[in-house]
């Protein structure tokens, strides 16, 4: 379902990157890039036009909300309309709401599980082809 996805993973905590890319190999995604922070995500974004993006809410010094903003915007980003999945530790209404204002395209709460993934990989990607055909 999966193989031929290509998925950024955007963390800046080096364990919580390393797990989400493994459940991510796990589903089966064909291509899975890493980035530590939200200038090295915008810079991958210029190269290369992925399917989706996972993002983490709290990094320094460029924040998943400032990285979504800039994205959404960045002329030379190839994703630039890529759904974007917010990684986040917390729960609250506000943090989800102001991700969702942004322009993500929905929110993950960490930890994240192997099943919670797959049903949002499947969402939004289900309703990006559909936007795209």
């Amino acid at each position: 379902m999966f193989e031929t996805r290509s998925i950024l993973v955007v963390e800046d905590e080096i364990v919580a990157r390393s797990v989400t890319v493994r459940l991510l190999r796990q589903l089966g995604v064909g291509t899975v890039t890493e980035a530590a922070d939200g200038a090295e995500a915008l810079a991958r974004c210029d190269r290369v036009a992925f399917d989706a993006i996972l993002c983490d809410v709290e990094m320094e010094p460029l924040d998943g909300l400032a990285f979504l903003g800039s994205l959404r915007t960045r002329d030379s980003a190839l994703c630039a309309d890529a759904p974007v999945v917010m990684l986040t530790k917390h729960n609250a209404s506000d943090i989800v709401m102001a991700a969702l204002h942004a322009g993500a395209a929905g929110y993950l709460v960490k930890p994240i599980t192997p099943a919670a993934l797959a049903d949002r990989l499947s969402r939004v990607l289900s309703t990006q082809d559909a936007s795209e055909g």
